[in-house]
């Protein structure tokens, strides 16, 4: 077992056809004294586990169910096999089929119900987990009735935890959906709706439709893999080495990023129009509020944030300190986990009409006691620290 210090090397492992790694985008990458462990608390197979200070990555337990993915709050990890581009094209297709009830369903169930439903009408996933709030309210956005979510027997699965992401999901999503007036709902139900079941249609066979969407989906899967390994061979590479190091910008910031996934629930939202003037309390968005006497003036925060939610600001006339963006944050509270004086905290409720308004906070800050660029700034920054007059320059 390695240190969760190694975490850094312990990630890429992840990488397959099924998850693509953003080493950089990764909180605890970031900084090691950020505490995000979600990635292996919601893991379905123990793939990735984290005991006693110790993380342990398993990449032969994998199932590619997404669950990691759909958890993770910087998007440091992608699920395929479906990607969500595809996922929401055929929840599309199947809606069509279902006069606007949009059925996803986890393969343990569908496969007990081979021949018993119309495959046109449900989606297949691994695990409900792979579910997450973007593909629900795009579907709203796109005039879908109602989506249900068919659990097989959970409690009893190897792979329950992924049971609940899907209702931590479904309750997130209908608190979005709710607030921005759309009818749509999202429920999780132990059984296949009737208008799912297989019409008796003589000309319809259910086998041989069966088997040939699943030859589809294992043609699509090592098409994946052999062109990715006739890539390497033609560029002459093993594998592509995500840098070890990150180049911090102008600003002295790490890079920034916001997930695609954000975007497009954002996208989604504003498809729906105005939403009610409510504070909501969700997994996705946080507020981000510093005490101005207990800051030390070191942006530590605006450093390591991994979307930019907090940055730098400075005018000419030297007023410097962060702003902070509520609908930039992804609530993967690195900020509050590296606040060496623990003057910032992060409140569970966000103004909903912020989030589409792009509303800024801004927090001034007081001067630096000790600031970067003194000759004698780690000589006076030393007495501080150490609390004595005896410390000498030389």
């Amino acid at each position: 077992m390695s240190h969760v210090t190694n975490f850094f090397g312990l990630l890429e492992q992840l990488q397959s056809a099924d998850i693509t790694v953003h080493q950089n985008r990764c909180a605890v990458v970031r900084n090691r004294n950020a505490t995000c462990m979600k990635c292996a608390e919601v893991c379905t197979s123990g793939c990735i586990s984290y005991d006693d200070n110790e993380l342990v990555i398993a990449p032969e337990k994998c199932i590619g169910c997404g669950t990691c993915a759909t958890i993770c709050p910087t998007c440091a990890l992608e699920a395929h096999r479906p990607d969500d581009a595809e996922l929401l094209q055929s929840c599309l297709s199947a809606c069509a089929q279902a006069d606007g009830e949009v059925i996803i369903a986890c393969e343990q169930l569908l496969s007990a119900a081979e021949g018993l439903y119309d495959p046109e009408k449900v989606v297949g996933v691994a695990c409900l987990g792979r579910v997450e709030e973007s593909l629900l309210v795009s579907l709203a956005a796109q005039d879908a009735a109602h989506v249900s979510l068919v659990r097989a027997k959970c409690a009893s699965c190897a792979h329950a935890v992924g049971h609940d992401t899907a209702e931590l999901v479904c309750a997130t999503a209908n608190t979005l959906l709710e607030t921005w007036n759309s009818p749509l709902r999202a429920s999780i139900v132990d059984k296949l709706p009737s208008l799912a079941r297989l019409a008796q249609d003589k000309g319809y066979d259910a086998g041989r439709r069966g088997f040939f969407a699943t030859m589809k989906g294992e043609a699509k899967n090592a098409a994946v893999t052999t062109a990715d390994y006739a890539v390497k061979d033609a560029l002459g590479v093993e594998e592509q080495q995500a840098p070890k190091y990150v180049k911090v910008t102008k600003d002295g910031t790490l890079p920034h990023f916001i997930p695609h996934r954000r975007e497009r629930l954002l996208d989604a939202l504003a498809a729906l129009g105005e939403p009610q003037d409510v504070m909501i309390d969700t997994r996705l968005w946080g507020h981000v509020v510093i005490e101005a006497d207990e800051c030390s003036s070191c942006q530590m925060c605006a450093t390591f944030c991994p979307t930019g939610a907090i940055a730098k600001f400075k005018e000419e006339d030297g007023t410097f300190g962060v702003e902070h963006r509520p609908s930039a944050c992804v609530k993967c509270r690195c900020c509050t986990d590296i606040c060496p004086e623990d003057a910032l905290w992060l409140s569970d409720e966000v103004f909903a009409v912020d989030l589409l308004s792009n509303a800024v906070e801004r927090y001034e800050m007081k001067p630096l006691k000790n600031p970067p660029g003194n000759p004698h700034q780690i000589y006076r920054s030393m007495k501080d620290l150490i609390g004595i007059d005896q410390v000498y320059e030389r």
